[in-house]
């Protein structure tokens, strides 16, 4: 095993390595990182190391001082309401305790006052003991982390114990990383086997459960929100008085534009958090409910027939369009999406803002829009590159005469 303390930084990318790092080439990748040992060497790597994810997740604990020990962790995992849960706990441990809290997760990566947006909801073990050591070096006393199923898999989070962790609902997901909902399951379960107390959503089917596990009603946020605050010893009325002043998620239930008619911002883009946030918009009484929705390009395909007939049997009008398509042609998504539609199909707009602009053009009083799968996210994700995609921008831009 190497001393780290022989290196000036430690990273599994070979495009990040500076003069004197040590070069860690990940043997369980999606690519063999012995095959970068030459990059990495050209860019001034002082050594190279073959090694696992736990292995990674051991040096880069060493190099870092274990910042992990100075910090409660708590680690959040779910299909849908991840990132609600976590940023509605932090702004309740900081009000209630006194505290500053760090944040990681779908958005941003939060240390202090600085918030920095994020490319994975879980980093690399490398990536997440940096991000420790600086929270620990801003005063921070806490971290709410999401757990994604694909880290928990991979081992992203080997070594790390969390103080409480929760599962906060289960439904139809990741089929294309999983392969099967009882591995998925099993993947999130494994949350459960690092934390010092677990929360989870009493609606899942479970083989068993153990001594420190809490049920709780996964079918609200709030609910596993408060059940995480006083697991971490604050008081229940302190942290409900603080829910009530919280702040929700950027894009998430988002009313991006109130006025003749409104326009909701969500980032649902699974069969669950699609069924949720149409009947939350349902619930809300509008005299016409629109919801514009796609699937993302190289994900799970099983899912895009069953999102098809959700929104047809929940929203009055529907039109389909693309979400990220990546890969794969966008007709042959929104193809699939109208598969799943009982009877006469949608109207179908492959070009994402000219689908928002068709919705805006032809909306009545009191109608409720919304739009589905891309939430926060200011891009679109199309044959290999990012294109600045902004609903919020656009959105401005397309009602600016109303």
């Amino acid at each position: 095993m190497p001393n780290v303390s022989d290196y000036t930084d430690i990273t599994y990318d070979s495009r990040k390595v500076t003069p004197g790092a040590l070069f860690v080439a990940l043997t369980d990748g999606e690519r063999d990182g012995r095959g970068f040992a030459a990059d990495a060497i050209k860019r001034g790597a002082k050594a190279v190391f073959a090694a696992d994810r736990r292995t990674l997740a051991e040096l880069s604990a060493e190099f870092f001082g274990h910042p992990e020990c100075e910090l409660t962790l708590i680690g959040v995992t779910g299909t849908k309401g991840k990132t609600s849960v976590t940023t509605y706990c932090k702004q309740i441990y900081e009000t209630v305790s006194g505290n500053k809290a760090g944040l990681i997760g779908t958005i941003a990566n939060i240390v202090g006052d600085v918030s920095t947006p994020s490319t994975l909801t879980t980093p690399e073990s490398r990536d997440l003991y940096a991000l420790f050591a600086e929270m620990v070096k801003a005063g921070c006393k806490a971290v709410f982390m999401e757990v994604s199923s694909q880290a928990l898999a991979v081992g992203r989070v080997s070594g790390l114990r969390f103080a409480v962790g929760a599962l906060t609902n289960f439904s139809h997901e990741h089929l294309d990383l999983h392969g099967t909902m009882e591995n998925y399951l099993a993947a999130k379960l494994k949350l459960a086997d690092v934390s010092d107390k677990f929360i989870i959503d009493e609606r899942i089917k479970l083989p068993s459960a153990a001594n420190n596990w809490q049920l709780v009603d996964g079918g609200d946020n709030r609910a596993i929100v408060l059940a995480i605050c006083t697991a971490l010893g604050l008081d229940r009325a302190d942290c409900e008085a603080a829910y009530a002043e919280a702040k929700p998620p950027k894009g998430r239930a988002d009313l991006a534009y109130c006025g003749r008619f409104t326009v909701m911002i969500d980032y649902a883009h699974s069969p669950d958090s699609l069924r949720y946030i149409l009947d939350y918009g349902r619930k809300l009484k509008p005299s016409k409910l629109t919801v514009v929705f796609g699937c993302g390009g190289d994900r799970d395909r099983s899912k895009r027939p069953v999102m098809g007939e959700i929104a047809a049997k929940l929203a009055d009008y529907v039109i389909v369009t693309s979400d990220n398509p990546r890969s794969e042609d966008p007709n042959a998504i929104i193809d699939e999406i109208l598969s799943g539609f009982p009877a006469e199909p949608p109207k179908a707009i492959p070009d994402r803002r000219e689908a928002i602009a068709y919705a805006i053009k032809r909306a009545i009083p009191g109608e409720l829009i919304i739009l589905a799968g891309k939430g926060h996210e200011p891009y679109q994700e199309i044959n290999g590159e990012r294109r600045s995609f902004d609903e919020y921008e656009i959105i401005n831009e397309l009602t600016a005469g109303e």
